[in-house]
């Protein structure tokens, strides 16, 4: 497609990861293979009731266990750290400050309420096992209509009603539009709850430094600055003897962007000791206490014309957002929905109202393209409206796009959109699907007694989104900085204030470093996760922008390092900047081979005997560059997802499923591919496996493997991608990439489901999982529990 792109050669290639070096070979070091000398080792007793007050805890059997260096209740850890706070200047947001460890109340099950830091970890688990506590029991709030309800437990007395935020926005003329339609097509779904799960669970390593009062914190973390930040505050120790660093993190999914209580305990005891405490949590505090999200309830109203054409959209939302608050406040959550629900929709009105409510849960976190359900309520929602009109779920979204030619234009939202191709990959997935023999085939299975589903689904990601994007959701977009240095031996070291986890940063950065100093791919190091070493960012890795945002930090900061070694060169070769070239290293006038110098010999003149240099020339040879991302942008994807549904025992199996996906300038196929692969098979697991489920006492009922089910290699087929790369005159062309499956895979899974229903008389569904069962449910195979 058109484009303009400045960035070629490596660029482009599939070129291997430099991550698998260290990560196929078990070299890599994560938080669990850190053993440093006369390290304790933590862990959390956590509360067994879901809301309750603590009325006492004798922890003196803990103390006297051999091995047991210390044992720290709520009211010890408050003695010695602040509360966590993550209060925003929001109107009307309550947001209530809690302690490390619990030190009267407990709100959900999983609750830290004290912590024993002993010579091992099985010591420290067999000391907690002594700490006896008592409760007075509270009543548990464990849904949003609980919450809301006349006369409901109060969870905190600075929440109330349990309200953590209400609004309402209005966008255009709501009631003309609804005056002047034809249908009201309502939509509604109450989406579950489920859980990030990577790998590595979160952790960390505490170390203080008695000597000089230098504390450093090892952790499994998505953004190392935040961290630091927050924790110095919290832990009252001075920022500047306070260093945050990362090495290999197992994933992050959204989950390890926040600060959490643990990591204040676990630092504040490390301080209080006198030494290293180390603390990484199971895979059942894991599923129990770390957080879950996508918890919400939404209905839609569409006022349409008779040909299908939207007019106007009414939307209400409640979000459970569990007990205790994280960084970024719930309203942001709330605020990406709003913000980006119409999509890439023509939508004269919209009027959105959401109630976030807090519960007896673990807290909602950030997971992988937070804003979801505003695409599967979205694109759900378009299909019913097509049947409503009796017409295609395709030809009702031709009717409703924003076409490349309808840009630039504004949203609903009033966002600008521009360069955005989401109609361009609909019409491509179109192409490549023989629609009238999907429907020929379907026929056949039913005669066969076989049902089969079929369903498509297309969105816009904001990836890095743009200015006006972040500001209307009420959360920072920020620049983005890199050092970049040319070493004395002409090697190239770029500190980079990301924090990868899985994203393949070091391949990346490293390949469009190589084409822009014409030095080799593995000639160049990317530096992360050091609050020491790295340029200062509150944003880290998330939310899909190092494509982007990273990608243009090290562009611009290698042009002015090529532009100051052109220079330089020019003076020792006796030619004009323009006649020159650099690659492999070496800089030569074109057409003239022999006439070169070496990269390395500038360098080593620059750090060595600046004075010596060409009068006149930058011999400075490290540069921190700032990008703003030039107005940002959108990624894009249309999915189709063929299905069949064994009608005796449930089981929804995925039988084709077709991606369309445009992130601009491919910086590398084969990683752009990996992430949209790993992201559908994440989307795919949360609608059909995956549920953080809760009994209406507030036990959590999913706290090993064996109950929180996770897809597999069978649940899956082989993904088909079709690429468009569409790329606009920008230095950089390249936007993320990471979320979009799992944003995207679930629309286009439950369309066909939908569509499988609609052939044996069903309804549609309402609410998520579709497990076995809830599809033996679905069919009317059994009765509803």
């Amino acid at each position: 497609m058109a484009g303009g792109s400045a960035i070629s050669g490596l660029v482009g290639a599939r070129v291997h990861r430099k991550e698998d070096r260290t990560i196929l070979t078990g070299t890599g070091r994560y938080i669990d293979d850190v053993q440093e000398r006369g390290m304790l080792h933590c862990h959390f007793l956590r509360s067994t009731v879901a809301h309750g007050r603590i009325t006492s805890i004798d922890v003196s059997a803990a103390r006297e266990v051999e091995g047991v260096v210390r044992v720290f209740t709520g009211a010890d850890m408050s003695a010695i750290t602040e509360d966590l706070s993550f209060a925003q200047p929001i109107p009307g947001l309550n947001s209530p400050s809690y302690p490390a460890i619990a030190r009267d109340v407990v709100r959900f099950v999983g609750e830290p309420v004290a912590l024993v830091v002993a010579e091992s970890r099985y010591i420290a688990e067999d000391a907690a096992a002594l700490i006896e506590i008592e409760y007075d029991l509270l009543e548990p709030v464990m849904s949003t209509a609980a919450g809301l309800a006349e006369g409901a437990t109060q969870l905190f007395d600075d929440v109330p009603g349990n309200v953590v935020h209400t609004d309402e926005q209005l966008f255009g003329d709501i009631e003309a539009a609804f005056a002047q339609a034809d249908h009201v097509v309502t939509q509604s779904l109450d989406q579950h709850r489920w859980a990030c799960n990577p790998m590595e669970t979160r952790g960390g390593v505490a170390t203080y430094e008695t000597g000089s009062g230098q504390l450093t914190y090892e952790a499994s973390t998505q953004t190392t600055h935040t961290l630091r930040f927050l924790l110095a505050g919290w832990i009252r120790h001075p920022i500047h003897q306070f260093r945050v660093t990362a090495n290999n993190i197992g994933g992050g999914f959204g989950l390890k962007f926040s600060a959490y209580r643990e990591d204040v305990a676990v630092c504040a005891a490390a301080k209080a000791i006198g030494g290293t405490v180390k603390w990484v949590e199971d895979r059942n505090e894991h599923l129990v206490a770390a957080g879950a999200a996508r918890e919400e309830q939404l209905t839609l109203e569409a006022a349409v014309k008779a040909d299908g054409t939207l007019l106007g959209l009414r939307v209400t939302m409640k979000l459970d957002a569990g007990a205790y608050p994280i960084n970024p406040p719930a309203t942001v959550y709330a605020g990406l929905v709003r913000t980006t629900l119409p999509g890439p929709y023509k939508l004269p009105a919209y009027q959105f109202r959401h109630h976030i409510v807090a519960t007896n849960k673990a807290s909602y976190i950030s997971l992988r393209g937070p804003w979801a359900v505003e695409t599967l309520v979205r694109e759900r929602l378009m299909d019913k409206i097509a049947h409503t009109c009796g017409i295609s779920p395709v030809e009702v979204r031709n009717r409703n796009l924003i076409t490349l030619d309808d840009q630039p234009t504004k949203m609903i939202t009033n966002v600008t959109l521009e360069n955005v191709t989401a109609a361009e990959t609909f019409q491509k997935l179109v192409e490549m699907v023989d629609l009238d023999a999907v429907r020929r085939e379907q026929e056949a299975a039913r005669a066969e007694g076989r049902l089969l589903g079929f369903g498509v689904g297309t969105f816009i990601e904001p990836a890095p989104g743009t200015q006006e994007f972040w500001a209307a959701v009420g959360f920072p977009f920020g620049s983005e900085p890199c050092r970049i240095r040319i070493e004395i031996d002409g090697k190239v070291t770029a500190f980079t204030p990301q924090t990868p986890h899985g994203q393949s940063h070091e391949t990346t950065l490293s390949q469009l470093i190589a084409d822009e100093l014409g030095v080799g791919f593995d000639d160049i190091r990317i530096v992360y996760g050091d609050t020491d070493a790295t340029p200062f960012s509150m944003l880290g890795t998330g939310g899909s922008r190092a494509a982007t945002m990273a990608s243009g930090a090290v562009v611009y900061g290698s042009r002015e390092l090529r532009k100051r070694l052109l220079e330089i060169a020019s003076h020792i070769l006796e030619a004009s900047v323009d006649d020159l070239d650099i690659a492999d290293g070496v800089v030569s006038v074109k057409g003239a081979p022999g006439a070169s110098v070496p990269i390395a010999q500038i360098a080593m003149g620059c750090w060595l005997a600046p004075e010596q240099m060409p009068p006149g020339t930058n011999t400075e040879m490290e540069f921190v560059a700032n990008y703003d991302g030039e107005g940002g942008g959108f990624s894009q994807a249309s999915h189709a997802c063929w299905i069949e549904v064994d009608q005796q025992t449930g089981k929804i199996e995925i039988k084709r499923f077709l991606v369309v996906e445009d992130c601009g300038k491919m910086i590398n196929p084969a990683v752009v591919e990996g992430q949209v692969i790993g992201g559908i098979a994440m989307g795919v697991g949360g609608m059909l496996l995956e549920h953080s489920a809760y009994a209406d006492d507030g036990q959590y009922l999913a706290a090993t493997f064996m109950d929180y089910l996770m897809p597999s290699a069978p649940e899956l087929p082989e993904i088909e991608i079709e690429h468009l790369e569409f790329e606009s005159d920008k230095v950089v062309g390249s936007r993320g990439v990471g979320e979009g499956g799992t944003v995207l895979a679930p629309a286009a899974l439950l369309n066909a489901i939908d569509d499988a229903l609609a052939q044996v008389g069903r309804e549609r569904v309402t609410e998520t999982p579709v497990t076995p069962t809830r599809m033996l449910e679905l069919l009317g195979v059994i009765e509803k529990e």
